[in-house]
Formats: structure tokens, sequence, C-alpha cells
């Protein structure tokens, strides 16, 4: 709901003005324009700072008021009557050309307002029909009668958007005084709606990227079980350094998870960059140490050879090859990460003895592959350092209590042992809370075929 409707009647003596009446105008004037401009300041909402900026001169400047907004395909032309304020009409137009000699165009490019006397020139209908060319919106205002037409430019940083159109009924012309007044709260109306809709354009965009730099969905894996979960400290954003990438062919899976240096939208930039990195060099080689050495590499890329890479991340790279019987054999490279667990079945862990440089410390930086078996059943466990690094009242969370909630759900499935690790660390460091660091976790198993 709206704020009490802000009222301001221009002072018309028959007689000369007095100093009292001229303070007493004066006055009325300044709090107007204060009441609206702080409504006009109550949101960053694109619509509803519009209705707001309609609210403010219907009835208080204008019987009826109208506003011109471009869209992506036209125009939106709303408008509202005095008596009925609450009901905003709202229709879709052509965008009025540039340059046209009379209506909107004219306005949106000489950026001046145009006072109209309508009853005075005896063409009502004519000249209605060219400043509201929206056939409910004109019927609304020639219900009125109106006496004076005033169309005005919305301007901002330099640039005139849109237009505002006011009318008054006959016996409530516009005087010299009610222009001023219209066109200082059309200034101010025009930088509350620019306002909204560079907001509203940068959180669009925000929205966009961050969507780009948010974990992807898991992919449809035959033959390949997977559970994946990634929180990230920067929780407002949904975004953060660790990621994970699966892709690949039936049978034949590639399996990526990193750690980027730095938390929050920098990191996240990377992790993005680190994926389409890997995903590009898997098009001709898809040996999970060349993709880290193809990785390394871009993190040097554009820099002097004499300097260092400013940019580090650690990774584990996996090739997956399933089998129909549920086994399956899995090739690993690892980026100075975190060595991953093999949970088996009989609830024995096992930590996979893989290791290598992370990438961005050496340019050519080189690395080694490991072999390991999973028979059916037999998972992987995949984690950033945001898991044993959590911090709680026992201090660190740890590999050791790591590898005994593992045990614990040896047999259960990837999805199962992904979800409790996750629910484990965020209660361990904190009843659920967003972590410190960010965390990733995947595990992935052969299914039976």
């Amino acid at each position: 709901m709206f704020e009490q409707p802000v009222r301001y009647v221009a002072q018309t003596p028959l007689g000369p003005l007095d100093d009292s009446t001229l303070l007493a105008t004066a006055r009325e004037r300044a709090a107007y324009l204060a009441d609206a401009s702080k409504q006009l300041a109550g949101s960053l909402n694109p619509d509803r700072t519009l209705r707001r900026a309609l609210h403010v001169t219907v009835p208080a400047v204008a019987d009826w008021a109208q506003i011109l907004m471009p869209t992506r395909t036209g125009v939106r032309y709303t408008a509202v009557r005095a008596d009925e304020p609450d009901r905003f009409v709202s229709e879709e137009g052509a965008r009025p050309p540039l340059g046209e000699l009379s209506g909107h165009g004219r306005i949106l490019t000489t950026g001046r307002y145009e006072l109209m006397h309508v009853l005075a020139d005896g063409h009502v209908p004519d000249i209605v029909a060219a400043t509201v060319p929206v056939g409910e919106l004109r019927n609304g205002l020639l219900g009125l009668r109106p006496a004076d037409l005033l169309v005005l430019p919305l301007t901002a940083r330099g640039t005139t958007f849109g237009t505002l159109t006011l009318a008054r009924r006959a016996g409530r012309g516009f005087e010299n005084e009610d222009v001023a007044v219209a066109v200082e709260i059309t200034g101010r109306i025009a930088i509350a709606l620019d306002t909204a809709r560079v907001y509203a354009e940068q959180a669009h965009v925000a929205e966009v990227l961050a969507a780009s730099l948010r974990a992807p969905e898991l992919p449809e894996t035959p033959g390949l079980a997977i559970g994946a979960r990634m929180r990230a400290a920067m929780h407002a954003a949904e975004i953060g350094g660790d990621f994970f990438d699966v892709f690949g062919d039936p049978g034949d899976w590639s399996v990526l998870l990193g750690d980027v240096a730095g938390k929050g939208a920098e990191a996240a930039i990377l992790t993005g960059q680190a994926r389409h990195t890997v995903r590009g060099a898997a098009f001709f080689d898809r040996r999970p140490a060349e993709l880290l050495r193809v990785l390394n590499s871009a993190l040097f890329a554009g820099a002097d050879r004499a300097q260092p890479a400013t940019r580090f991340l650690t990774a584990l790279s996996a090739r997956v090859t399933t089998r129909p019987d549920g086994s399956a054999s899995v090739r690993i490279a690892s980026a100075g990460h975190p060595r991953p667990l093999v949970v088996r079945t009989s609830g024995v862990v096992e930590e996979v003895p893989v290791k290598g440089l992370l990438c961005g410390a050496l340019r050519t930086a080189e690395y080694t592959e490991v072999e390991q078996e999973l028979a059916p059943g037999d998972m992987m466990l995949l984690f950033t350092d945001g898991v044993p690094d959590a911090v709680g009242s026992d201090g660190r969370f740890g590999l050791g209590r790591l590898s005994q909630l593992a045990a614990g759900y040896a047999g259960s499935g990837p999805h199962a042992l992904a979800e409790a690790v996750d629910i484990a660390v965020a209660e361990y460091s904190g009843a659920g809370l967003a972590p410190t660091d960010d965390v990733a976790v995947l595990a992935f198993g052969g299914v039976r075929q």
C-alpha cells in the first residue's frame, strides 16, 4: 500500500501576491517535493517505482497522468486517474519514431516539455489521440474532458528515455507555477525510474553471471552412479572457488573436482575458466594427467615468461571406465589436491596414493596418474579441503573423522555418501550455518547393467 497521496494545489489569487502568500506557496511546494522524493526513494523495483511516480503526481499536480517507458519490443504506457487512484492501466505500444513532428517522438528528441491547451484548440480528440495512442488509456483521459495536457521528458544521466504526460480538467489548467512544479518533480521521477532500471539490469546481469558460475547439474551417466554436494562460503550468491564437472560417453567418463585459491566471485570466475579449459582440452586428449597439464598452462596464459602465475588451484582429474558387472577402473591425477578415498563395500576405507604440484606453481609442471580398481558397490570419494579443514568445537574435522563417516556409509551409494559428508561438515562447523570455506564433495561408483 502507498502512503496517503501527496497534495499540492497551486495558489492562483485574483489580486496581487503579498509576501506571506508567496512564502506559504513556497513552503507548500517544498513540502510536496520533499514528501514526493521520500516516496520515490522507497523502492528499487522498476514496477513499484513507476506506480509511485504516478501516485505522487495524481492528484497532487494533475487529474490524470501517463508514463511512457521503453521496453525491449516497443514502449509501455501506464496511466492513472485521480478518481481511481489505485487503478493503474498499462498497455504495450509501438515505439514512437524519434524526430517526428508531434507527439512523444519530438519530446524524446528535443528533451523539452510541451504544454497544450486542448479545449482552447477545439480538437480535443485529435490532440489526445496523438498524445495517448493506446485505446483504454485514451478513453480514460477523454472522460475527464481535459483542458490542458503537459508532456514532459524523463531525462537522467543526459539521456531522455521516456515521457510523463499530465492532464488537468476544465477549470484547473496549468499555470506557470504549476509547470515549474511539474518540471521539478519530473526530474526527480526520472532519476528514480532510471535508478530502478539500472539496478534491475545490473541485478539481472549479476544473476545470469552467477548462474553461469554455479556448479553444473550432474548429467545422466549410464553405468556410473554419482552424488555431489557443494556449498559456498559466499552463501548469498551461491558461488565460490570449489568446482566439479562430469562429462564423457557411456562407459567412459571424465570427472573433475578442484579448488581455486580464494573465495567469492573472483574465485568463481576462475572455476568457470577451469571447467571450460578442461572440456576444451578433452576434445583432443582425455588422459587425466594431460588435462591437468593443459589447465596449468592456461593459468600462465598472457603472463610474461619471467613472471610467476598469479592464480592457483588444486584439482583431481579422473577417467572412469565402467563395466557391465558394476565394477570400474579409475585413472586419476592430482594437482596438489587432498587425496581421494576409496570406500569398499566391506567398510574398509583406503587413501588413493596420488599426488602432484598445484596448478599455477610451475609453468612446465608434469603430472602422473594412478590406477585404482573399484569392485561392484565400491565408491571413490573426492572432496575439497573445506571438508577436513572445517573447524568445530573439537578442532578440525580431519581425515580421520571423514574416513570413519565414510566407512559407516559403505554400500549405501554415492548420493547418500556425498549428502552425509556435506551434512556432517555443516553440523560440525556450526549447526548448518554457511561454511567459512567452500565445500565440495563428489562420490561415484559403477552400476550393474
